[in-house]
């Protein structure tokens, strides 16, 4: 903390605030990892098995409530007791996503046709990118429980107007310990795009800068990942799971599971239930995040064609028992209850109704009542949204926009893009908007 703090003093620069948005990706493996030579790896971390054991406590934990500074670089700070510095996240030296129809890889916007789209009922893009790191103190001293994983996300349809963002996920594998950033759709000072494969390319700041840094990057703030970074730090599904490591058929972004620890550094009050069904056979490899899970089928993704792994289709019934305990909750399901992942050296535990972090996008559904996603998005934005709907001077994007509202409501990352676009920031505008569905900001964490 120490360093961080001295490399502000040095080059004497003012810290930024920033507005809080954070989006995201889920946790459902899909594809069984190799290991191969150090040499063709040498910059990534590789994957460790933890493995706890199973607690059937009712009392949770005590939690010191922290919250999230207003700055990324001050959100640096407070991580680096446990997970060390963030990475400089090069897009030139990450893994490009691959697209593919037919198996054949291919560029552009391709809809939702392709065969590993994102599933998060909008256009998947080509260009993409996600690169993993070793985990290291300010001095450059290894830390071998902690890997960062960065995302650069591209949206945009035109090499000419950048719109996606740049995320970076730090995990401590042994504490649980999980820090989010995210930076703003306004990345064009950093980023640029490929002309022919709408590669994301560039270098974004470094805590070395700090006034960039946080030009760059913002906190959760009051947006909780974990509404779509549920089960576990990392989403992965067919799109995520297509970026391997360089010479390598391992996964980029690390597979966790069921009894991997879990915490947000700043989210002590986040809502990290998951629900587990004793005997269950979908819980033997990973925990299950509902809300994500049931927005990817939502989108066309379907359990039983890739789950489990080795045998897709044969947890069918196991499935169905899920989706029933999701519809009903766990309280009207026999062997079903709400738990929350092992954290800081303590084993998992279950929780009941008197649970003090409860959270809409967790709220189960009766028989008769479906939970409505809305209940997950930005409440008290309709002025604005309204206002900055009236600034859109082209009458196709105001109507895209509003089609979209009407359909998903408005989550942080449409508000972002919208204001983005009706503010006139030119270097990031696209005529086309970034149907993002994520009830969640961004995260696909």
């Amino acid at each position: 903390m120490k360093r961080i703090l001295s490399i502000a003093t040095a080059v004497a620069v003012v810290l930024v605030v920033s507005l809080s948005v954070v989006l995201g990706f889920l946790g459902t493996s899909a594809d069984e990892t190799t290991t191969t030579s150090t040499a063709q790896a040498a910059n990534f971390v590789q994957d460790v098995n933890t493995s706890q054991k199973i607690s059937t406590a009712q009392n949770v934990p005590a939690r010191q409530t922290r919250g999230f500074p207003k700055t990324a670089f001050a959100y640096a700070k407070m991580c680096e007791p446990e997970l060390g510095v963030p990475p400089k996240v090069s897009l030139d030296k990450s893994v490009e996503i691959p697209l593919y129809v037919n198996g054949v890889q291919t560029y552009g916007n391709l809809g939702r046709s392709c065969d590993n789209p994102t599933f998060l009922g909008k256009d998947t893009v080509s260009g993409s990118t996600l690169q993993r790191y070793a985990g290291r103190t300010a001095d450059g001293v290894p830390l071998p429980d902690v890997v960062w994983v960065s995302f650069g996300r591209n949206s945009s349809s035109s090499h000419k107007q950048v719109i996606g963002s740049v995320q970076m996920i730090g995990y401590n594998r042994k504490t649980g310990a999980t820090a989010f950033f995210e930076s703003s759709d306004r990345i064009g000072p950093w980023v640029t795009l490929d002309q022919k494969t709408l590669r994301m390319r560039g270098e974004m700041p470094w805590i070395d800068q700090p006034e960039e840094f946080n030009r760059a990057f913002i906190t959760p703030g009051n947006i909780q990942c974990v509404q779509c970074h549920q089960n576990e730090p990392f989403i992965t599904n067919s799109f995520i799971n297509a970026a391997k490591i360089p010479g390598t058929r391992e996964n980029v972004v690390p597979i966790l599971d069921q009894d991997s620890p879990y915490y947000v550094i700043g989210g002590e009050n986040w809502d990290m239930r998951t629900i587990h069904i004793k005997g269950n056979g979908c819980f033997d490899c990973h925990r299950v995040g509902m809300n994500t899970m049931t927005m990817f089928m939502e989108n066309g993704w379907d359990p039983n064609e890739h789950m489990p792994p080795h045998d897709p289709g044969s947890l069918a019934g196991d499935l169905q028992e899920l989706l029933a305990a999701w519809w009903k909750g766990p309280d009207n399901t026999p062997g079903a209850e709400w738990i929350i992942p092992p954290a800081r050296g303590k084993d998992r535990q279950v929780v009941g109704k008197d649970y003090p972090y409860q959270a809409a996008f967790n709220r189960t559904a009766t028989k008769d009542e479906k939970v409505d996603r809305k209940d997950v998005i930005l409440k008290d934005q309709k002025e604005e949204v309204e206002r900055l709907l009236q600034q859109l001077d082209d009458p196709r994007t105001r109507s895209a926009f509003e089609d979209w509202i009407q359909k998903h409501g408005v989550t942080a990352d449409t508000l972002e893009k919208l204001r983005s676009i009706a503010e006139g920031d030119g270097t990031d505008e696209d005529t086309s908007h970034d149907k993002e569905s994520k009830g969640h900001p961004r995260k696909d964490k």
